[in-house]
């Protein structure tokens, strides 16, 4: 049976312990260790997990010394310490499953797709929907050709973030920390899932790896932070594919999530909004339901684990590796390195509000206008500047 341990159980960490126990319980690997530099913060969560035998540590260092025996380690840290950290255990031997988003930066996405390469071990990057059901029937609809050639794909992304999510951790909403590169950001952190899934669709019908070669961005933040909470994106990849992604966490609404996909065939349009559905609409009139984003056995990290010890056992290929994540890498960093961030907090066009929510008091961000201006441009692929936000300034277009 494998061995594996987790490193982080903070924050997002919890659903790696959630996975961890999940596949434990099930059998499908042992679940040897935890670490976690704040672990006297968790001394709840510490406590349960000695209390099912696993060991816990303070210093991830300390574990690897003292269990040799793990196969894998999984790592859901700060963004800008997955690469030294990924490279650290894979150069020691273990296989290791890192939280999205890959890297802070290209160079070191690279640098890990390299490091697996030469000590032969794998290396799985946590993009949650890269096991879904929606993802794996959306894939398999574009592989064999039934959309015909694919034309656009579109994502439109919103949501909305309270000032205590910036609060929790000195590297939330901050492009750099400590002299490192994060950036934090709507399509580098909670909305990246949806980027990489087009990002992979785009290289299945060009049956090569994709990379952005045209860019034009418009960045803001409503809330009083470094990085991006609100982001227009239009690009061409190198397939010839028009590829748009539209986000905010300064709505009113919740948790809202589209993805339109054309071809020459037929659309596949998907919306999370409500109660999630999508279908497949063909050019001959037919119609087909898509399955659900979400499985079926508790959520999509748990099938990311199962994916990762099948992929080590032989039993099926490794749903997200390194690899397939350097064209989402590349798209971070040509957004961040070409485009500034337009502040917008304390001006006239953001709204501060104190409010409830599941009883606790929360300061929520509202963009004047977002929902109504994020949705016109998502529909027509034009950017917030375009379609005539007063808050907007136009993007600069570059070519790579």
């Amino acid at each position: 049976m494998l061995n594996f341990a987790v490193v982080g159980i903070g924050n997002f960490g919890a659903a790696h312990l959630d996975a961890a126990q999940y596949v434990a319980d099930a059998g499908l690997a042992r679940f040897a260790a935890a670490a976690d530099i704040r672990l006297a913060d968790f001394a709840d969560e510490a406590a349960e997990l000695r209390g099912r035998g696993v060991a816990c540590y303070e210093d991830y260092r300390e574990l690897l010394d003292g269990h040799p025996e793990l196969d894998l380690i999984t790592l859901p840290l700060p963004i800008h310490l997955h690469a030294p950290v990924t490279i650290e255990c894979l150069e020691r031997g273990l296989n290791v499953l890192v939280e999205k988003p890959p890297a802070s930066t290209l160079a070191e996405a690279r640098l890990m797709a390299e490091a697996a390469r030469q000590t032969g071990k794998l290396c799985g990057v946590g993009f949650q929907y890269s096991t879904s059901p929606l993802q794996l029937a959306i894939c398999k609809i574009v592989r064999e050709g039934r959309l015909g050639e694919i034309t656009s794909l579109s994502t439109l992304c919103l949501g909305k973030r309270y000032d205590n999510y910036y609060a929790r951790a000195k590297w939330a909403g901050r492009i750099t920390v400590d002299g490192k590169i994060v950036r934090d950001g709507t399509l580098n952190n909670p909305y990246a899932h949806m980027a990489q899934m087009l990002l992979t669709v785009a290289g299945i019908a060009a049956g090569e790896p994709v990379r952005p070669v045209e860019l034009e961005a418009e960045l803001f933040a409503g809330h009083d932070i470094e990085t991006e909470d609100t982001l227009a994106l239009r690009a061409h990849l190198s397939s010839g594919i028009p590829f748009h992604f539209y986000s905010s966490v300064c709505t009113h609404i919740p948790f809202n999530m589209q993805v339109r996909i054309e071809g020459t065939k037929g659309m596949v349009v998907w919306d999370f909004y409500g109660k999630p559905q999508g279908r497949v609409t063909f050019t001959d009139g037919t119609e087909e339901m898509l399955p659900d984003l979400i499985t079926n056995d508790g959520g999509n990290t748990r099938a990311v684990f199962r994916n990762v010890i099948a992929a080590l056992e032989g039993r099926e290929p490794l749903a997200c590796p390194i690899d397939n994540t350097l064209a989402f890498a590349e798209l971070v960093d040509k957004v961040f390195s070409e485009n500034a961030v337009t502040h917008l907090h304390g001006t006239p066009h953001v709204e501060r509000i104190e409010l409830e929510d599941g009883g606790r008091q929360e300061v929520a961000t509202f963009l004047d206008g977002i929902e109504d201006y994020a949705l016109k441009a998502y529909q027509t692929g034009r950017l917030y500047s375009e379609i005539g936000a007063p808050w907007a300034k136009p993007a600069l277009k570059f070519e790579f």
